[in-house]
């Protein structure tokens, strides 16, 4: 019978992990659930921005209050709350447009905005909507972007940009850059 050492071989020695990869495992534990719920805008008039947001946009109302007391619209999103509330000053209506990742303007402002997605058959109809409602638009029609979707920068009422966009079903063939038919 042969005698144990107490050696490990080299191939079962347990290699310390440098300090880059003790940084990696700790991120990569689990830690606690964080979900981003609400985002609070303040506008002068929550009217016009519902008239906006469920008119135009068709985005589905959760609430809404405006008497002389307070003023809200809130939108659910799936489970993400867009959230509008009335402020008791005239407030500035913003007249830059935000930076986008889908929308490279020359003139893309370090602002906040968001995009709202639509299934592809509904974006015609928002465009539509948009046009008709006079809101201030990027360009005169939806973009192709990064090559796989179509996107449009509006502004809302209060001068925030919003990208509407929609993935589409069938990609167009490499190379191809598709041309927006109303």
């Amino acid at each position: 019978m042969a005698k144990r050492t107490g050696k490990k071989t080299k191939s079962l020695e347990r290699k310390k992990p440098s300090k880059a990869e003790s940084t990696v495992d700790k991120l990569a534990e689990p830690g606690p659930k964080i979900n981003v719920r609400f985002l609070y805008s303040m506008c002068t008039d929550v009217k016009v921005m519902r008239d906006f947001y469920s008119d135009v946009l068709g985005m589905k109302e959760l609430s809404y209050r405006d008497d002389e007391n307070f003023g809200w619209v809130v939108y659910d999103t799936e489970g993400f709350q867009l959230m509008f509330f009335r402020w008791d000053t005239e407030l500035p209506v913003g007249e830059r447009w935000a930076w986008q990742p889908g929308d490279f303007r020359e003139d893309g402002a370090p602002l906040m905005s968001y995009s709202i997605e639509y299934p592809e058959d509904d974006l015609h109809d928002v465009v539509a909507r948009v046009r008709e409602a006079g809101a201030v638009a990027a360009t005169p029609k939806p973009t192709w972007r990064q090559m796989s979707y179509w996107g449009w920068t509006v502004r809302d009422p209060m001068g925030n940009t919003i990208e509407l966009f929609s993935s589409v079903k069938d990609q167009p063939e490499e190379g191809q850059t598709p041309e927006w038919q109303d």
